[in-house]
């Protein structure tokens, strides 16, 4: 009878052991299974310089609760809006001289697919028009505001 016990208790704990990683499991995940709401994103992307396609890393952090996103190593946290299955990503101008860049993504959620353009314009004059597209992959959530040391 003393080996039936000792079987039962670790059935029990085995049960209780499950029952402790489920819960855990539950905390991390959204309610009804829905995607997270922050996370990060590593991109591969196809770029075109000089008639060639190159390829392109990419590594983006996103919270969709605070509408705000950076890229790497978050130097600059911008904003995003978020349409349906769509997110848009859009970081602040940059001025070099009389020259004005803007950068829009746009991630296709249900996809995963990426648009990364690059508009520069002069005297309101398009002199540059870079795209690159490509597919993004959801990584556990690495904190926008995380310091490195």
């Amino acid at each position: 009878m003393g080996g039936g016990r000792r079987v039962c208790g670790g059935i029990a704990a085995v049960l209780l052991a499950g029952t402790a990683v489920t819960a855990a499991a539950a905390s991390r995940s959204t309610p009804k299974g829905d995607p997270p709401s922050r996370f990060d994103l590593d991109c591969s992307l196809q770029h075109m310089v000089k008639r060639r396609m190159v390829a392109v890393r990419t590594h983006l952090r996103v919270d969709l609760e605070q509408r705000r996103w950076c890229e790497d190593t978050c130097e600059t946290v911008n904003d995003l809006t978020l349409l349906a299955d769509v997110a848009t990503l859009t970081s602040r101008p940059v001025t070099e001289g009389p020259v004005v860049t803007r950068r829009t993504l746009s991630i296709n959620r249900r996809s995963g697919h990426m648009k990364d353009e690059r508009i520069a314009t002069l005297d309101q004059d398009t002199v540059m028009d870079d795209v690159r597209e490509g597919v993004c992959r959801v990584r556990p959530y690495t904190d926008i505001d995380r310091k490195l040391f």
